[in-house]
């Protein structure tokens, strides 16, 4: 940090006042350079810095002067940006969808720097990290959603895993494929590489991360030895923390890699004052080096994301992981998947809609609930024979726990019904759901499963 910007945060408290002038004022100027768009947003920093990086704007805005804060913030909008297709023009006062991907590009790094994450250049980049960040108007939170990097999906017509459009396609393909698996609209589109983390993490004096599964982590690919607890790591060992695949599964590296961005949240967040803008100012010029953003996004509309976000905290972002569950190989020599499970569905749903209660599923770290581990059974009440085992099995498709069929004791017609414990009320009304509201939620005494009783009118949407 030179002793000019230094001295640039001296100047008199008047010229540091007024950031919502600011924000207003620049939502009327967007840059000279580009067609103007009804676009709103700011690039994300991802492999989970994203969010740093719009804090980092959000504390800078609000410490500089008016004229000198817009013309910093424009020249870091401007790096790394480049045409994206298929991405859908934002709405004021409408929700956003960004999608942060982390690429494993070594683009940047030195021979000593590869060596030291015990990697070596390859050509190529995939991605190590997806996610979709659903900012809410009005709103001082978001929703941050981690897709599995093995989810199934269709990239290009078949079959595949969503990464793969990535690989294949490069950030085009990768968009058109999360809104088909999501059903979500995308937005905006940030990545970051390897480079780009490391030196984030280092400039930041690295962060605080947790081992909490109990016992040491050992992954030699990924150069992770962690012992049970919390300790300081730099952007090497950090890096290893949220790459390693060999410890456990797709869905315990994603619970590392959220732990590492409420971290880089609570450090950011620490050097939220005066003293700390020269670092922050550091960090966000190592950051937008290494960061590639869609090229719709302008100036004024970073800096109105970054007014709406400038509350955000660790608390204040609802981290989830899209449902699915890992199964293996269809086949013998076939690839193994993760597969959505019913109630992705609803969340996705839920957030296309912008809903202000979001279902509980897709929670990390095992919490909420799934269908996948409630119990159903499935009788037939229609008289048709085979209806139960027929309806089992698209519910198993869909990845319902059926624990069993038979006959119901009084037939029921038409109708079906859906009985259920009070323990497994929450349960119920999610299966309803997937059901498409069709069947007739009753209560029952007691029960340890739910017990879905079909009629003749029986249809699985």
């Amino acid at each position: 940090m030179t002793d000019r910007r230094a001295t640039t945060f001296q100047g008199s408290s008047d010229r540091w006042a007024n950031l919502e002038a600011l924000g207003a004022a620049a939502g009327q100027r967007p840059r000279p350079s580009k067609p103007k768009r009804s676009m709103s947003s700011r690039r994300r920093r991802n492999l989970l810095r994203t969010l740093a990086i719009v804090l980092t704007l959000v504390v800078v805005l609000a410490g500089a002067g008016a004229v000198w804060a817009y013309r910093y913030a424009d020249r870091l909008v401007g790096k790394g940006q480049r045409p994206v297709a298929g991405l859908t023009p934002a709405v004021a006062g409408r929700p956003m969808n960004i999608l942060l991907v982390g690429s494993d590009s070594r683009a940047g790094l030195s021979r000593r720097q590869l060596g030291r994450i015990q990697t070596v250049e390859v050509a190529g980049r995939r991605t190590d990290t997806i996610m979709v960040l659903h900012v809410s108007p009005g709103r001082d939170k978001a929703v941050m959603v981690s897709l599995p990097r093995d989810l199934r999906s269709t990239v290009n017509g078949k079959a595949n895993k969503i990464n793969a459009a990535f690989a294949f396609g490069g950030p085009d393909l990768l968009v058109k494929t999360v809104e088909e698996t999501t059903g979500l609209t995308i937005n905006h589109y940030a990545e970051i590489d390897f480079a780009g983390f490391l030196n984030v993490v280092d400039a930041l004096g690295g962060v605080t991360l947790c081992n909490r599964s109990g016992h040491r982590l050992d992954d030699s690919y990924a150069n992770l030895h962690m012992d049970p607890g919390c300790q300081k790591m730099n952007g090497v060992k950090a890096l290893a923390f949220v790459r390693a695949r060999h410890v456990d599964s797709d869905f315990g590296r994603i619970g590392r890699q959220q732990e590492f961005m409420r971290a880089v949240m609570a450090e950011v967040a620490s050097r939220g004052n005066l003293a700390g803008l020269p670092e922050l100012l550091d960090v966000a010029d190592i950051a937008t080096d290494h960061i590639k953003t869609d090229d719709a996004l302008s100036t004024g509309t970073a800096i109105g994301l970054a007014r709406r976000l400038r509350k955000l905290d660790p608390g204040s972002l609802d981290m989830r992981v899209y449902p699915s569950v890992a199964s293996p190989p269809r086949c013998a020599g076939c690839a193994a998947f993760v597969d959505p499970l019913p109630e992705a569905a609803i969340l996705m749903r839920a957030l296309a809609r912008d809903a202000a209660t979001l279902p509980p599923v897709g929670l990390p770290g095992g919490k909420g609930i799934s269908l996948a581990t409630t119990p159903v059974t499935v009788l037939n009440g229609s008289g048709v024979e085979g209806a139960a085992a027929r309806a089992a099995a698209d519910l198993r498709r869909l990845g319902v726990r059926v624990v069993g069929t038979g006959n119901a004791a009084t037939p029921t017609g038409a109708a079906s019904t859906l009985a259920y414990p009070p323990a497994l009320a929450r349960q119920a009304r999610l299966l309803a759901s997937v059901l498409g509201g069709k069947v007739k939620l009753v209560k029952a005494s007691d029960g340890a499963s739910l017990t879905l009783t079909v009629g003749s009118g029986f249809r699985l949407r």
